[in-house]
């Protein structure tokens, strides 16, 4: 492993950029869709595309390895809102337990710093 940590790093970077852009860029470039939905679970409607814009912004440093403490720590914020504020109203589900992990790998990531794969080291 310790052979090639950074490239599992890399690994968990991609998936976790992956998972935020695949959520994000419908609330930032559809952002009626956005309020609407935050609106239905209890939170205002104007912060439905400023999370998507994080979201997809934030996505995007991790995946190149830039600013990167700071974008999963955004990253890590929003997905503990949405685990508190939503999936934890619903009880143990597949969605928490997704969450869980997400917001485990986030933190991870913004302890560790990017790897070699980076645009900027450390």
């Amino acid at each position: 492993m310790d052979k090639h940590k950074d490239l599992w790093f890399f690994v968990l970077r991609a998936v976790v950029a992956f998972v935020f852009l695949w959520h994000g860029v419908p609330k930032a470039f559809n952002p009626s869709m956005a309020m609407s939905k935050f609106v239905g679970m209890g939170f205002p409607g104007f912060l439905g595309p400023i999370v998507g814009w994080v979201e997809v912004i934030a996505a995007i440093l991790v995946l190149v390895g830039l600013y990167h403490k700071w974008a999963n720590l955004a990253l890590a914020v929003i997905i503990a809102v949405a685990i508190i504020g939503v999936q934890a109203k619903g009880g143990v589900s597949a969605g928490l337990e997704r969450d869980l992990l997400i917001l485990a790998a986030t933190l991870l990531l913004a302890s560790t710093g990017p790897g070699k794969f980076a645009v900027k080291h450390g």
